[in-house]
């Protein structure tokens, strides 16, 4: 085995937004990541990489109000999850269904 081998890479300790609980979404560099556990004083936690979480979503996109369907991708996008492909970055994918303008918790599933 190669002697620099760290782990599977599924939980590592990320910079995280100053505050952030465990549950929250966040988006590092183009990672998408879930806390684990409150960010520290240093604003570091211990982050999930893969898996699907239930998250909140709106069902918005860059032109407004618009439902989101199960299968479809999930943007990061100032912070929120949405539909909004244009002003956002690609997050994951949507395991539920959000009516158009309407915020809900719905399974999502991180991106590879």
């Amino acid at each position: 085995m190669a002697t620099n081998y760290l782990n599977e890479g599924k939980y590592p300790v990320l910079s995280v937004t100053a505050g952030a609980k465990s549950g929250d979404p966040e988006l590092v560099g183009e990672m998408a990541a879930v806390l684990l556990n409150d960010a520290d004083e240093n604003d570091e936690a211990v982050c999930a990489t893969e898996g699907a979480f239930e998250l909140s979503v709106t069902g918005a996109d860059d032109a407004g109000d618009v439902a989101i369907n199960q299968g479809e991708k999930v943007y990061w996008d100032g912070g929120s999850l949405n539909k909004d492909s244009a002003n956002g970055t690609f997050y994951g994918y949507a395991f539920g269904s959000v009516a158009a303008g309407a915020t809900e918790t719905i399974p999502v599933k991180l991106k590879q």
